[in-house]
């Protein structure tokens, strides 16, 4: 019996042996950070390699084996100048980015100088170019002011959207005040025609795809309140889904009626399984 005892005691204790030492050794694997993985140097720079073996970038020429500009960041993992590594650096102007440029909604800078640029509700990928979560909403830093103006996806547009909303929301707050609204109540009603201090915007289809800016034909709401935007163009049906700001998500196609619109895209699913048409429709606010 004693025997069984001691033999079970020191099982026990190799058992606890091993876990302790597999906990120790996976404890000290620091985890992976999430965020940027930057492993080229930043545009415009150029990469050497010193004689120390680090990776640096150079933002002027790189002339036997040295930098005659000034040093940007290093992609080695640790750097003996103190430069910070061109991830940290990648990172800190993508928050910068955000901070000056993005709707509070959408705070998360995407893209860079030589591609498209936005801003998004998601992080930014790995590599700092694209949202991680495409299906989160977006908007696009366009590269001139007429099509901050025009396009419906700019974050210029979104930013005054958000602005407009803010304000019907204050103006509508100050009418529910009891004197405000005993007034209202009192007051004639406006004249025919009177336009709303928060329209309604009336939109139209328009791209490489569609040609001519074809007036929306069909708007239907789905229950995530996303917005289909149709248009019957010959056998096909043309559409552009937002989000309940108006901003573009994805746009589609499918062969058939744009009666069939509440049942063929009544959910994400469906729409994601259809034709991608995304960059040659466009939503436009009506002239």
């Amino acid at each position: 019996m004693c025997h069984l005892a001691f033999l079970i005691w020191l099982l026990c204790v190799g058992i606890s042996a091993v876990l302790i030492g597999y906990c120790l050794k996976y404890s000290s694997i620091p985890l992976k950070k999430e965020g940027f993985a930057v492993k080229t140097c930043p545009a415009g720079t150029n990469s050497f390699v010193t004689n120390s073996g680090e990776t640096q970038c150079c933002n002027g020429d790189v002339v036997d084996g040295y930098c005659t500009g000034n040093l940007r960041c290093t992609l080695s993992p640790k750097s003996k100048s103190g430069l910070p590594t061109c991830t940290d650096l990648a990172a800190s102007d993508a928050a910068s980015a955000g901070a000056s440029k993005c709707p509070p909604s959408m705070p998360n800078y995407f893209g860079s100088s030589t591609t498209v640029e936005g801003c998004s509700a998601s992080n930014p990928s790995a590599n700092g170019l694209q949202p991680s979560d495409p299906l989160q909403p977006q908007c696009i830093l366009y590269k001139t002011r007429a099509e901050d103006l025009v396009k419906l996806d700019s974050c210029y547009n979104v930013t005054q959207a958000n602005i407009k909303a803010s304000q019907c929301a204050a103006a509508q707050a100050t009418a529910n005040l009891p004197a405000c609204a005993a007034a209202a109540t009192a007051a004639s009603a406006p004249p025919p025609g009177a336009s709303s201090s928060c329209p309604v915007p009336d939109f139209v289809l328009t791209g490489d795809w569609i040609g001519s800016r074809v007036p929306v034909q069909k708007k239907f709401v789905m229950t995530n309140t996303n917005v289909v935007h149709a248009v019957q163009a010959g056998q096909n049906v043309k559409m552009v889904v937002t989000d309940k700001n108006n901003i573009t998500i994805t746009a589609r196609y499918y062969s058939g009626s744009i009666n069939d619109l509440n049942t063929r895209a009544s959910d994400m699913a469906k729409i994601n399984a259809m034709a991608d048409a995304t960059g040659h429709y466009i939503l436009s606010t009506a002239p």
